[in-house]
């Protein structure tokens, strides 16, 4: 490694560690006080946590495949990205599980998902999915580290891809089947899943891939033109999605798009999302194609802000009541349909995060003890 990748190597471990420590807290009120210093209730159940869950696994279904298709092609000048891209899959993998184990009300049940199973239940079946794809991203990352020619990660690689592509878009199912939520429920919110993970796996992997050294311009300039392709694809996608619904008028959907769009946190979906995490990248992308500073900067951006599509697929959809008049039927603490995180549930949110980091630079560090014995 070159004195620029330590130094960035460095600023990360720092940067982690405080996140992780200051996070703690959030971390201490989840088990000390439960759910009570949440703003989550009877009526939006779901908040910050289950946005976290659904980011962190779509980026690290995207980043899995990016490495399977590597091993796939047998491109072996891009095994060293290959690599740190199945350490981003499972950095965000567990940060995902750490972040949906805590959301639930009793998490020490959460065997129970495995071992009492209802395979009629799409969250049933995704327990099983987790389960598989834990393995297999295990099983490719010894056997990238430790043999760069086994040939086992070929024909692993035909595997992963197909079964990665049904881990993230039954994880886009798990809400699309909601019928309760006319948001979710939608035939296009797997596909939506599906090309957010592409798009803010290849996103991380190019971050990552910067940081460490393996970028040149030609792997820059394709990477980029990757994500330019998809990010247009997922502008489609949630276009084809909100202008049918807006068009058709069924209040149900269209308020909840309205909420996206025009409500009090409008700024999420237009700010955060739009313009941060997909107008400027779009232009560093067309106009800087060649650029390594460019493209990894377009990648960073996209990938700190794939948490507000999460957000604004979550929340809004939680915030509209299902039957005209219940928000003023009862009354009563955590009856209510508005929602912002606590600064007990942000405090968790940084430290999942900052966890995931931490457990990418500590596996980085010991593969690559592994990988020197090995070759």
């Amino acid at each position: 490694m070159n004195e620029k990748t330590n130094i960035w190597l460095k600023v990360l471990w720092v940067v982690a560690g405080i996140g992780f420590l200051v996070g703690l807290y959030g971390l201490y009120a989840r088990f000390v006080f439960g759910h009570m210093r949440t703003d989550y209730g009877s009526y939006v159940p779901w908040g910050l946590w289950v946005a976290a869950y659904a980011m962190l696994i779509g980026i690290s279904a995207g980043a899995y495949v990016m490495a399977s298709i590597i091993f796939i092609l047998r491109r072996k000048d891009w095994y060293p990205i290959a690599r740190a891209a199945l350490g981003v899959a499972l950095a965000a993998f567990i940060g995902g599980m750490i972040a949906i184990f805590l959301d639930l009300g009793h998490p020490e049940r959460f065997y129970e998902l495995i071992f009492s199973t209802n395979f009629r239940s799409m969250m049933g079946l995704m327990a099983w999915l987790y389960s598989f794809y834990g393995l297999m991203l295990l099983l490719l990352i010894w056997l990238s580290w430790t043999r760069e020619d086994n040939p086992w990660l070929r024909r692993l690689g035909y595997l992963s891809v197909p079964y990665a592509i049904l881990f993230a878009g039954a994880e886009g199912a798990l809400f699309g089947v909601v019928g309760a939520r006319p948001l979710w429920e939608s035939g296009l919110t797997p596909l939506l899943f599906l090309v957010e993970a592409a798009v803010s796996g290849v996103a991380a992997v190019t971050v990552v891939s910067y940081i460490l050294g393996y970028l040149d311009k030609a792997k820059a300039a394709f990477l980029g033109r990757a994500l330019l392709i998809l990010l247009l694809t997922n502008l489609l996608l949630i276009w084809a999605d909100f202008s049918t619904a807006l068009y058709a008028g069924i209040p149900a959907k269209s308020d909840a798009i309205r909420s996206v769009l025009f409500g009090d946190f409008w700024w999420v979906f237009w700010i955060v999302y739009m313009l941060i995490g997909v107008v400027i990248p779009l232009l560093l992308l067309a106009f800087r194609p060649k650029s390594v500073g460019a493209i990894s900067l377009a990648g960073l951006l996209i990938m700190v802000t794939a948490i507000a599509t999460k957000l604004s697929l979550v929340i809004p959809a939680q915030t509209q009541a299902e039957l005209t008049g219940l928000e003023r039927a009862f009354t009563g603490p955590g009856l209510k349909f508005e929602y912002f995180p606590t600064t007990s549930e942000w405090l968790l949110y940084v430290w999942i995060i900052s966890a995931a980091v931490l457990i990418f630079l500590a596996g980085f560090v010991l593969l690559q003890r592994v990988h020197k014995e090995a070759n």
